[in-house]
């Protein structure tokens, strides 16, 4: 990977929706050779998807909150269950293995409180393999970046 391929990365990060065209010209290629090269970042798996980036706010998600979670076992099978039942929690935005006096740590982006405490009480401590939830709502989001540094 070249200084052009790592600008094409740095441009469609910000906006891929912009035409090879328009990224070539901020970078200084022509659209041929942006092209080209998107489809060898695709390729190689550098590149993996587009998508939208959505205003939470304009969709009435208002609450951040950070979720501890301990598992009732660790059996290889509870947390394959585990990992399985989260990947189907809509409101889960990250979901991480963590180190520490919690087993995972989830951060869930919700209407309201009354929308948190469903996922907490209905959804995450009636599931038999959690034995522990902790929660902090986020009074203020100082950094919220899907960008990846590109060196």
């Amino acid at each position: 990977m070249d200084s052009f391929d790592k600008k094409i990365l740095r441009v469609i990060q910000t906006s891929a929706d912009l035409s090879n065209t328009a990224i070539g010209e901020a970078i200084g290629l022509s659209a041929s050779q942006v092209s080209r090269r998107r489809r060898q970042l695709e390729d190689s798996g550098v590149i993996v998807g587009y998508r939208a980036v959505l205003s939470s706010a304009a969709l009435g998600l208002t609450l951040d909150a950070l979720i501890r979670i301990k598992l009732a076992k660790h059996s290889e099978k509870s947390v394959r269950q585990f990992r399985s039942f989260v990947q189907g929690l809509d409101e889960i935005r990250l979901a991480c293995a963590i180190t520490g006096s919690a087993d995972y740590l989830l951060h869930a982006r919700v209407v309201d409180l009354t929308s948190l405490s469903t996922l907490i009480n209905k959804r995450l401590l009636s599931n038999e393999l959690v034995s522990e939830v902790r929660s902090e709502v986020v009074l203020d989001l100082i950094k919220d970046n899907a960008e990846l540094a590109i060196y």
